[in-house]
């Protein structure tokens, strides 16, 4: 049970995710990275239920990249900070929202390349589409402030995360 990403092209990707944690103030998320998905790999970033919860998540490989309009600070490295948490040689980065309906045990976001023909979502799957170039500055949102109530324990994965290559580093 949990949330998973799977890589649906052909290129190694990495994803950065955030998850509801109401140890973080004044915004009650977390986000953790970097996880590195091999072509056609599928991975568990979040253990346990994940019906009920907003997920937000980030990746990019050298070619794509999957953002949305929620920016946050991330470091090159591996790391799990709160939201509102960044540093000196941080870059901003857009992440896109998920709502998992309430029933699901498993949901999956799957990444997919700008050619691909698998482009149904269902209720437990997340089809996701790389994000245009734009060269407009980052317009902050803010961020849900309270936790949901009733909602079934889970928890981040730790292991496998990695530090993000130089190589796969794009310039901001």
């Amino acid at each position: 049970m949990g949330l998973l990403f799977r890589n649906s092209t052909n290129s190694t990707v990495y994803v950065a995710y955030a998850y509801q944690n109401s140890d973080c103030r004044p915004v009650t998320y977390a986000k953790i990275g970097w996880f590195r998905l091999d072509p056609g790999q599928l991975r568990e970033v979040w253990s346990g239920y994940a019906g009920g919860r907003t997920f937000f998540y980030y990746a990019e490989s050298d070619r794509l990249v999957w953002s949305g309009p929620y920016f946050t600070q991330v470091p090159f490295q591996a790391f799990h900070w709160c939201w509102n948490v960044g540093c000196t040689t941080c870059r901003n980065v857009g992440m896109n929202r998920v709502d998992v309906g309430n029933f699901v045990f498993n949901h999956t976001v799957n990444l997919l390349g700008v050619s691909s023909s698998q482009r149904k979502s269902s209720e437990n799957v997340t089809i996701a589409l790389p994000t245009s170039p734009t060269n407009k500055k980052p317009v902050p949102r803010q961020m849900p402030k309270t936790m949901p109530k009733k909602l079934r324990k889970g928890r981040p994965v730790l292991r496998n995360r990695v530090t993000f290559p130089l190589k796969a580093r794009r310039q901001t």
